[in-house]
């Protein structure tokens, strides 16, 4: 059963009850505050139909991701999470959420055969914080998905050759689209970074894009975006352009999306024989510098990562570069 909190008495200042994360103060008399707790008690249980079932845990948690997280992260959760509230109606799984197992969640994911293993990791990944988060704000005693199995990630393997580069922008007639694409290469930006990027981020004194905290992955520091001659380049010519708004706009003047790059690159996929992301040239930015020698920390720091260990994971197929890792080991030796 979902915890009932108990009011507690603060000496000179009154009764108080811990609601949903927050402390609310219920009055100094002791009858009034006990009238106005169970008052509140009851409010919250109108909310919260069916003994807190999971679709009314979701829908607070979602509420509470709106107001305190990245619109995008919302829209991310409210993907996977309102899908698995509707998989529970469906099937007659409407009691507490409580009593909701992994294996709920392994029939939803049957439910999508056609799901990868990042999308099922994903997925569970959702629950598990939606659960995480009703039991840090007193809806539930604990999470019943906990310890819950996933599958492993799929690794992105595709990486974009110089030669395969050259390929791609010899295809590309529009120079929206081939600057969007340069950037990437050069950078090794995130897609969204490269998206999102103002005028107002730019620091050309200092060759780079600063986006603060607030507006950083991870809401923790700023991300620097270094730049070369050529994403130097672009960005002046883009800045005289758009001073305000988006930065990198398609042939049309509407800001990119991802959605609108991934469509330019599957119109492109029979000419070349591949469909690329701007993942893709993420992940070869990065190959690109380890292969010629730059520390992996140098590397990650480039990337926005606070240190080189995903890069251990992530980049596993520079062990398949037999000709990579000779030249490595001559270099070592000399």
């Amino acid at each position: 059963m979902a915890r009932r909190p108990t009011p507690w008495f603060r000496k000179g200042r009154g009764w108080y009850v811990q609601h949903r994360g927050k402390q609310v103060a219920l009055g100094k008399d002791k009858a009034e505050a006990f009238r106005r707790f169970h008052a509140l008690m009851q409010k919250a249980d109108d909310a919260v139909a069916q003994g807190d079932s999971f679709a009314a845990i979701c829908d607070e948690f979602l509420e509470w991701t709106l107001q305190h997280r990245a619109r995008r992260t919302y829209d991310w959760y409210v993907a996977l999470l309102q899908p698995f509230a509707a998989f529970l109606k469906t099937h007659g799984f409407v009691g507490p959420a409580e009593g909701l197992r992994p294996l709920h969640v392994r029939r939803w994911l049957e439910q999508h055969p056609t799901w990868g293993g990042t999308t099922q990791r994903q997925a569970i990944a959702a629950v598990q914080r939606c659960y995480n988060w009703a039991v840090r704000m007193g809806f539930l005693d604990r999470s019943p998905m906990t310890g819950i199995e996933k599958p492993q990630a799929n690794v992105r393997t595709l990486v974009v050759t110089p030669a395969a580069y050259k390929a791609l922008l010899s295809e590309i007639k529009d120079e929206a689209f081939r600057d969007l694409v340069v950037i990437a290469w050069e950078t090794g930006c995130r897609p969204q970074e490269a998206i999102r990027v103002e005028a107002r981020h730019v620091d050309l004194a200092n060759r780079r894009w600063v986006f603060p905290p607030s507006e950083a992955k991870g809401k923790r520091k700023p991300r620097i975006i270094y730049l070369t001659d050529k994403a130097m380049a672009i960005t002046r010519r883009c800045i005289e352009r758009n001073p305000t708004g988006a930065l990198l706009r398609n042939r049309a003047g509407r800001p990119w999306t991802s959605s609108a790059a991934k469509c330019r690159f599957s119109n492109l996929a029979d000419k070349l024989g591949a469909t690329y992301c701007l993942y893709n040239f993420r992940h070869s930015f990065a190959t690109r510098m380890l292969e010629s020698g730059l520390d992996a920390l140098t590397v990650a720091l480039l990337l926005g990562h606070s240190n080189p260990a995903m890069l251990s994971t992530t980049y596993q197929h520079l062990a398949h570069n037999p000709a990579h890792l000779l030249s490595q080991l001559a270099s070592a030796g000399k």
